[in-house]
């Protein structure tokens, strides 16, 4: 064939398309033949890829080549009578040049102490998280409506001016974000959740994908999130598609995805608001278990799978002894009247083993659901993202009004639980609060730090017992050198800590909302034991970081 005579270039951990073409003509062509790629890399290294139809007669390996040097493709088939779809091809990989971390440290794996997600060269990976929900329904890659002139952009990227969707994704890499979360929304019909898009189409052939959607709608975004360096988490429907859509699709949607998107940097999280509320759950559970199986089948580059939970209490416990369940995405919901920090604990322990973070926790600027509803303000949002790290979590994913479920204007209404334009949503304070959030916790070495136990770090209250909203909550290295306390709104301000190993400690508070830092002195211990009181412990209720450094 043609293309065995090429030879291909790629950057380390960056794709690389190679297009085979056949003379053959199959009544099915997804369903009809198999199309694979096994290719060896310089050190003996193999990666077995999946060909993905791309209509007609057009099959399409996406190679990402994850050493420097030569690579060594393959081709075969599951038709041996098709010699169309047999050969070899040579791919050179040289180092990445650019600066997304994604491509300097490479694709993602869970830690040793499988406490968080870490590069393939084994740097931690921060999960700073955005939700759009209906990035494939109903963002617009072409076409943007903000309605500001050329001279006041008001903090947004210029690509406000010209496509929504790269506006949304501008901004969020500005602000420091790393995961965007997301959703392929494929079925047959509408849900409670919004729009769905018919991509895995049946037809009397069987299945066959919506090349011409994947291609002028899905394909721009997904190249689009993995050009920008960022970690593409996304599910394939809800929960409550598969009894309307049956098992087979859902399995074929796996396939077909994993081979065309799984050699960017993706995370597979199967289906949103698992198991569900209604219907029958554990049938729900069964069926979409058979599909993140299928899924495990097919990723050739090890993409780490989750599932996005309901916001049930207590959280649901599934798939956690799987064999292809990778970490643990909490979705805490929008509502602040039950989200004590035992949640978290309880939940790391639900899936001891293995990395948790939340995945949905109070969007900003929705309105709750509470017992009486307020919009969630950015402080809302904040102690909940400092919750679950303090809770040896391994990140966060945010969502603003506006933007997780996509509002064109303000007045168009939607299920946003709000009423707010896309652009005005992108700038919410609280976006900004968690650039913050992720700059401090890479400060002090997040990924050492555990949870310590009240022998080690224990709130002190002058006049009553210490509740559980009361605490401060701490983690800390094993050596102790480096301990670090979030203090909510309604936390005391003043602690014991004990065993301390260095002979001198400093210590600094900051205001997440800010940034700023506040110097508090140098602190010696006694036989490992310090004891800090807070200058002002009802002057300032607001919440804040102690930090407690060897010198």
């Amino acid at each position: 064939m043609e293309q065995n005579q090429k030879g291909y270039r790629a950057e380390q951990w960056r794709t690389v398309d190679i297009v085979l073409t056949t003379e053959k003509t199959y009544p099915s062509p997804f369903e009809d033949v198999d199309v694979t790629g096994v290719f060896e890399g310089p050190d003996g290294q193999r990666i077995r890829l999946l060909a993905f139809w791309d209509g007609d007669h057009t099959w399409v390996l996406r190679f990402a080549p994850t050493a420097v040097g030569r690579w060594t493709g393959v081709i075969g088939s599951t038709d041996p009578e098709n010699e169309d779809f047999s050969g070899s091809v040579e791919v050179d990989c040289v180092p990445y040049e650019g600066e997304l971390a994604m491509y300097q440290h490479g694709f993602l794996r869970v830690s040793e102490d499988h406490d968080y997600l870490e590069h393939a060269d084994g740097t931690p990976f921060f999960w700073l998280g955005d939700t759009h929900w209906t990035f494939v329904t109903e963002e617009r890659f072409e076409e943007s409506n903000y309605p500001g002139d050329a001279t006041e952009q008001k903090g947004l990227p210029d690509s406000v001016r010209t496509s929504q969707f790269k506006a949304c994704v501008d901004k969020r890499v500005e602000q420091k974000f790393t995961v965007y979360q997301c959703n392929f929304r494929d079925g047959k019909r509408d849900g409670y959740f919004g729009k769905n898009l018919n991509l895995m189409q049946e037809t009397d052939h069987g299945f066959v994908p919506n090349v011409e959607e994947f291609r002028n709608n899905v394909d721009k975004k997904m190249k689009y999130l993995a050009d920008q360096g960022l970690l593409i988490a996304v599910g394939y429907a809800w929960g409550y598609d598969i009894p309307v859509g049956g098992v087979e699709r859902y399995k074929k949607m796996a396939k077909y995805t994993a081979a065309r998107y799984g050699a960017y940097p993706v995370v597979w999280t199967l289906a949103g608001e698992l198991p569900g509320y209604t219907g029958d759950l554990k049938k729900t559970t069964e069926d979409w278990r058979e599909v993140a199986v299928e899924c495990a089948r097919w990723k050739a580059y090890g993409n780490l799978q989750s599932v996005h939970l309901a916001c049930s209490r207590p959280f649901p416990k599934l798939y956690e002894k799987e064999d292809w369940f990778d970490f643990a995405m909490s979705q805490a919901g929008h509502g602040d009247f039950d989200m004590a920090q035992t949640m978290y604990s309880e939940f790391k322990q639900m899936y001891a083993g293995h990395p948790v973070l939340e995945s949905e926790g109070c969007y900003e600027g929705a309105d709750s659901n509470e017992y009486v509803s307020r919009t969630i303000p950015a402080a809302m949002m904040r102690r909940l993202a400092y919750l679950i790290m303090q809770s040896g979590g391994c990140g966060y994913t945010y969502g603003s009004l506006g933007v997780w479920e996509l509002q064109w204007e303000k007045g168009v209404g939607g299920i946003g639980w709000g009423d707010l334009a896309w652009w005005d949503g992108l700038l919410l304070p609280g976006a900004d609060q968690l650039a913050i959030f992720r700059d401090f916790y890479e400060s002090v070495g997040w990924s050492r730090l555990k949870p310590l136990s009240k022998e080690k770090a224990e709130t002190k209250s002058f006049f009553m017992e210490v509740a559980n909203r009361s605490l401060i909550y701490f983690t800390g290295d094993e050596q102790m050198r480096t301990v670090v306390g979030y203090m909510s709104e309604t936390s005391m301000r003043s602690f014991i800590l004990r065993g301390l190993t260095a002979k001198q400690y400093r210590i600094w508070e900051m205001d997440p909302e800010s940034g700023a830092r506040t110097e508090k002195g140098i602190f010696t211990p006694t036989d490992g034991v310090l004891e800090y009181n807070c200058d002002n412990h009802f002057g300032n209720k607001k919440d804040r970081l102690v930090v407690v450094e060897a010198c």
